[in-house]
This record gives structure tokens, sequence and C-alpha cells, in this order.
């Protein structure tokens, strides 16, 4: 049998042809590694012009940012307020309303959040215009006069202002692929053109906007409070399911874009998300209570005034919500 091992005369030979094979491989590594480079350097460019493309849908109107700039206070150590309000124009209205309105406290350090729902009927003062409902204060001077009123009602700084448009909301829901909800009822809700189905049930977009718009039958029905209880119970539906959902990260944003103006800067933004990314979120939920009240043939809610100082003590003191 012949000896198989390669001569040292073809190893020798053999060698050249080698080093030849890993020239062009390294070549092929260098020539990869630029396009790399390049495509990342480019989608760096285009990235940022896509955050400033997002950051510009999510402003206010420049003369009300103005405004609002002048009525809220800046962040005072690791603690921030933000008045949440969720407007509905409907057909034939000149204005929007402010259907739904929520104070948020949140403190980045002890990754703790307070949200505090204010019925939009509740008889408050609102600056200039006297006692009236709160959601009132959004026709007579939008953002800025929400937040004042806000502001003093609590007796306690504004920050940020966020308002969410529930015309876009669908999108939302829809942009999640939909959302796992209950209702106690079922209805049909003429305006919007929608069956709600009862029991727990996979809701897209315009079925979502039924249920948390509602005010008559099921879930919410008989009046504001209950109401407000399942917004509340629907933003927790959609947070919980929302981790994973938006698979196209650019559209959600987007989305989300197209239905929120704020004064929050996105820089500031993503600095709050990344200091609760990833950290369990201690989260206080509450609905302002009241009692109903005729008052002139108007109906309002009468606001529990001594519960709501026990709110705002919990808030500043970073305890639990009393049970009230």
């Amino acid at each position: 049998m012949q000896d198989e091992t390669p001569s040292e005369e073809f190893r020798n030979f053999r060698a050249p042809a080698r080093e030849l094979r890993r020239q062009k491989r390294r070549r092929k590594i260098k020539i990869a590694a630029i396009a790399v480079l390049v495509t990342v350097l480019l989608g760096i460019g285009g990235g940022f012009f896509w955050l400033r493309s997002i950051e510009n849908k999510l402003r206010l109107d420049p003369k009300e940012a103005q405004k609002v700039q002048k009525i809220v206070a800046e962040p005072e150590g690791n603690v921030i307020n933000i008045v949440l309000a969720g407007t509905d124009k409907r057909p034939g209205l000149k204005s929007s309303r402010a259907d739904s309105i929520v104070f948020i406290r949140a403190d980045t350090k002890k990754k703790k959040a307070y949200l505090v729902s204010i019925p939009r009927d509740t008889r408050v003062n609102i600056p200039g215009h006297g006692m009236d409902k709160i959601n009132h204060a959004w026709p007579f001077g939008g953002a800025p006069l929400l937040i004042e009123t806000i502001s003093d009602f609590l007796d306690m700084p504004v920050n940020y202002f966020f308002q969410v448009d529930f015309a876009q909301f669908e999108q939302a829901v829809n942009g999640m692929g939909g959302v796992d909800f209950a209702s106690d009822a079922s209805w049909y809700d003429g305006e919007l053109g929608v069956q709600v189905r009862a029991g727990l049930q996979h809701r897209n977009g315009k079925e979502a906007l039924a249920l948390v718009r509602n005010r008559h039958q099921g879930n919410g029905g008989g009046g504001d409070l209950p109401r407000v209880s399942v917004q509340q119970d629907f933003l927790k539906a959609m947070l919980d399911q929302s981790i994973g959902s938006y698979t196209d990260v650019p559209r959600a944003a987007n989305v989300v874009a197209s239905y929120v103006n704020t004064n929050m800067t996105l820089t500031e933004m993503l600095g709050v998300g990344r200091t609760f990314a990833g950290n369990q979120i201690e989260m206080e939920t509450l609905v302002l209570p009241g009692r109903g009240s005729m008052i002139n043939g108007v109906s309002y809610i009468i606001p529990d005034l001594e519960a709501k100082d026990k709110i705002v003590e919990a808030m500043l003191n970073n305890k639990p919500f009393p049970k009230l």
C-alpha cells in the first residue's frame, strides 16, 4: 500500500493556493464588513430622520405649546407629574371634548406610578370661568386651561401633558392585533356601527372604542364613574397584552404618534422608557370619588374633597392609595 501522506514538495505546492484562498476570504470579509458598516450608518441616519419625523407628529400646535410651557413646571428630582386627556370629536361638533382625564405621578427611581382618573363631570373651579364640569376646561381653553384647572384642583404642579385622540384609538388597538377584554353586556353602537359582544372576547379597534366611550349599557353603563373604571381596566389590558404584540415597530410608532400630542420631547420619553424598561413597576390606580348631583338642571359629580386630599397625600408620600 502506498503512503498517502502528502510529500513536502506537494505541501509546498499547495501552500500558495491556500494563502490565495485565505486572502480572497479576508477580502470578502472586509467587503462584507464595509457593506454592513455602510448599512448601519445609513440606518442610523435614516433612523435619526425617522425619529425626528415621529417627534414632529407628537408635538403640540406651536401656539398651544407656548401657552402650555408657561403653565407647566420643571420636574423636580425623580418625580414627574403628567396630565393625560383623552379627547373625542363627535360628528356635528366643531371642537373635541375631554372625555377622559387622568393625572399620573411617576417616580422613576422608586419605579412607582399613580394613576388618578378624574370623571369628566366632576364639578371644579375653572380659572376665569367659575364652577363647572372639569372637561369644559378643554373647549374653554384647550390644554393650558385644563392643566391649570387640574393643577389648582389637586394643588400639585404638572410637568407634562399628553392628548390622546380617541378618533385614532381604534388604530392603536388594531395595530397590536386586538385586545382581549370582558364585557358584562352586549349592545349595538349605532354611531360607530359595531356590535359589542358580551363575555371575554378578542376586541378589534372599533369594538374597543365603543367599550371605552360607552355610558349607557353594560361595562360603564349608568354614568361617568363606572365608565372611567372601564377605561382604566381596558388601558391595563392593553399594557398587559402589548408586550411583544407590535411586530412592526416603525408602524407602531407612527400609529401612536398619529393619535398622541405632547409637550414631552422624544429624548425625554426615551429616557423615562429606559428607566422603567425591564423593571417591575408598582402601579396604583384609582377613580376620584364623588356623588352625583343635579344643579340648575345640569348633572354633575361633586368630588369628595376629603378623599381627594388623602389621595394627594398618598402620592406625595409614596404610600398606597387609601381605601375609600
